[in-house]
Formats: structure tokens, C-alpha cells, sequence
């Protein structure tokens, strides 16, 4: 009776590996209209935060079981979902009308909508042109 217990428990917790382990590497390539490789592409694993990104050829690696629903994702691209299979060629579609226009800020880039507060812009002739060392000096009014 003993051994008939450890033997269920063994070939239950096999078969437990064995579906965890279920999953594959799934490969692929995701390009551009054009053919082109898209560089550091999303490729998202649906519902989950299983994900990976492109490399330079456009190329992805991600561990799913196939038929699993991947998300494709890029700025400026419309997003697709496709079931998973290996050797897959997604091709994203351009969408210009996503893209907003951009401010540059300091340290960072944020959207023209989203900026707040006053922005100026200073010639930069006048500070050059002052003999004071301090340039917060030469910015004031």
C-alpha cells in the first residue's frame, strides 16, 4: 500500500512538471511594410506580463505554448494579435495618424499635449556674450 502511494505521488508530480514544462520556444521575425526588420518591436504574450522585444533584424524569442495569442506592438504601428507559431513573419502596418508631436525637455521627451507650465526659449547669443561665469546669471530678466 506504501508503495503504491509513493508511486501515484511520483507519476502525479511528473505529470505536473510536464505541463508546467509544456511550453515552447516560439521564434519569429517582425517587419515593416517595407521588410525592414523593426528594431525593439513588443511581442507580448495576451493578458499576461510574459513579453519580449525585438533585437536589431527584427528577430524574437518568447517561451508560450503554440496557438497562445501574442500581441504585436511598436509606436507609430497599428498593434496585431496572432496565435502563436514558430517561424512566424508579422508584418505591422504604419499608422502616422498615432504619432504626436514631441517636445524635448531637459531630461526627457514628452508630448506637446502633456506638457505644463510656462516653456520660453532664450538666445543664447546675449549669455555668450556676458562676462559673468554664472549662466543662471546671464538667463535671468
Amino acid at each position: 500500500m506504501k508503495q503504491t502511494k509513493r508511486f501515484l505521488l511520483s507519476l502525479m508530480a511528473l505529470f505536473a512538471c510536464t505541463i508546467m514544462y509544456a511550453q515552447s520556444d516560439i521564434t519569429g521575425t517582425v517587419v515593416d511594410e517595407t521588410g525592414e526588420g523593426v528594431i525593439g518591436a513588443t511581442v507580448m504574450e495576451k493578458g499576461t506580463s510574459n513579453g519580449t522585444v525585438t533585437d536589431f533584424e527584427g528577430n524574437f524569442k518568447i517561451k508560450v505554448k503554440a496557438g497562445t495569442v501574442l500581441v504585436f506592438s511598436y509606436i507609430g504601428y497599428d498593434k496585431q494579435e496572432l496565435p502563436a507559431q514558430n517561424g512566424m513573419k508579422v508584418t505591422l502596418k504604419d499608422n502616422a495618424a498615432q504619432l504626436a508631436e514631441v517636445v524635448v525637455t531637459g531630461y526627457q521627451v514628452q508630448r506637446k499635449a502633456d506638457l505644463t507650465g510656462a516653456v520660453a526659449v532664450m538666445d543664447m547669443k546675449g549669455a555668450k556674450s556676458e562676462s559673468d561665469p554664472n549662466m543662471l546669471n546671464s538667463m535671468q530678466d
